[in-house]
């Protein structure tokens, strides 16, 4: 389930959605949005405090669709500008 925040920032507002999925190695995500928006995928670690974190994305698009390349929890976030997104975030098993 996706979580959706507004976020204010020197006057300017950001709807940011998060949600978490556990995906496998060539699955790939398909997100839509109603406005041109930022789309991040990152995948999720171990809370060692040295550990890297893989992310994939893509910049003022309102799709994408991201390959993953390998099994795990991965996070897909969206930020906009846009104070009404609607967004949709699907996948397409291996």
């Amino acid at each position: 389930m996706a979580e959706s925040v507004v976020i204010k920032l020197r006057g300017w507002k950001m709807a940011v959605v998060k949600a978490s999925l556990k995906l496998f190695g060539g699955d790939t995500i398909v997100v839509r949005c109603s406005a041109n928006c930022h789309i991040h995928l990152m995948s999720e670690k171990s809370s060692a405090a040295n550990a890297e974190t893989d992310i994939l994305s893509v910049q003022n698009r309102a799709s994408a669709y991201l390959a993953v390349p390998y099994s795990g929890i991965w996070n897909v976030l969206i930020d906009s500008h846009s104070q009404s997104l609607e967004h949709s975030i699907s996948y397409v098993a291996a």
